[in-house]
């Protein structure tokens, strides 16, 4: 029986705030499994990186440094996890649902011929003759419904989604090891990066405006995005807003989308569908507009304003 591992993503030479929630859902596994709990990482500089990766809980620490890697050089990390997981034994690999870690373990699964589920929200581990089977919770079908799914085979990648929010315990007291990197080389060249503080901003955001389907209309949005610069808001969207090009991926609420955690969100045109909602965390107030009396924002909102935001916005903006 394998070990329960947690791929603790480093970002930019930092350890991910997705650790909290990742060390969680190990702990979930080890203790309806009682398999040994390891911790992985990947990167540069990981000696100053320990102390930072002792979580409570967790049995061994499992390093790889790689100098003067960078975490967009998926090729070559892909390389150097699968090195990693030829010294470990795992059944199951959990892994945050980022951008970056769904890119490099779809690398690593087709290296290692592992299957593996993306996007679950939350997991269900049970005994079936005498071994630990890990059942994977994710939304499908526009997240209407909830599935769960099981991987086949002696091993499973399973990227969840994380609340960036939970502070890991770092009391632990974990067995540490490194393993060595060949040393495969990246086609992938560095050359700069540019920084793109919108997601940063909408993170940290105390008021929010968000558009949705209804807000598809040159004037409409540009009146959304002049009122959200009046009271000092940051402007998101639903899915199809990012669908069409009306605001950047970053910038979509949503479960496919960012979780966000203000303290008031303001909504323009947004039904209200479950894939939206989910992405509004921390209780907000929520005032929306919409024409439509039976949108489902509605049920959600603590304040509805039943109006079309044409007529709704130009007062606002005065």
């Amino acid at each position: 029986m394998g070990a329960i591992g947690i791929f603790a993503e480093i970002i930019d030479n930092t350890i991910s705030n997705s650790l909290g929630s990742m060390v969680e859902f190990g702990l979930k596994v080890k203790e309806a499994s009682g398999s040994e709990l390891v911790l992985f990482a990947v990167g540069q500089d990981m000696k100053e990186k320990e102390a930072g990766l002792k979580a409570a809980g967790v049995d061994r620490l499992v390093l790889m440094d790689i100098p003067g890697v960078s975490y967009v050089q998926t090729d070559k990390l892909s390389c150097a996890v699968a090195e990693l997981l030829d010294k470990v034994e795992f059944s199951t690999i959990l892994v945050p649902a980022s951008h970056t870690a769904r890119s490099l373990f779809a690398r690593v699964a087709m290296k290692k011929n592992i299957g593996m589920t993306a996007d679950c929200t939350d997991l269900d581990t049970e005994i079936i003759d005498g071994k630990p089977v890990v059942h994977q919770i994710k939304p499908s079908f526009g997240a209407q419904i909830m599935v769960t799914c099981d991987v086949e085979g002696d091993s499973e990648i399973i990227t969840m989604r994380t609340d960036d929010q939970v502070v890991p315990d770092l009391s632990g007291d974990p067995v540490i090891e490194y393993v060595e990197f060949s040393g495969a080389d990246s086609a992938i060249e560095v050359v700069d990066f540019e920084k793109n503080d919108s997601v940063n901003s909408l993170h940290s955001a105390e008021v929010v405006v968000c558009a949705g389907r209804g807000a598809m209309d040159e004037e409409r949005f540009d009146m959304v995005k002049k009122y959200a610069e009046k009271i000092g808001a940051v402007v998101a969207g639903s899915r199809p807003m990012a669908d069409n090009g009306w605001i950047p991926f970053e910038n979509q609420v949503g479960q496919s989308g960012t979780v966000i955690r203000p303290k008031v969100a303001l909504t323009f045109g947004v039904s209200g569908a479950i894939q939206f909602t989910e992405g509004l965390k921390g209780n907000p107030l929520i005032i929306a507009v919409n024409s439509d009396e039976h949108a489902p924002i509605f049920g959600f909102a603590d304040y509805a304003v039943i109006a079309d935001m044409s007529e709704v916005l130009p007062e606002l903006l005065k």
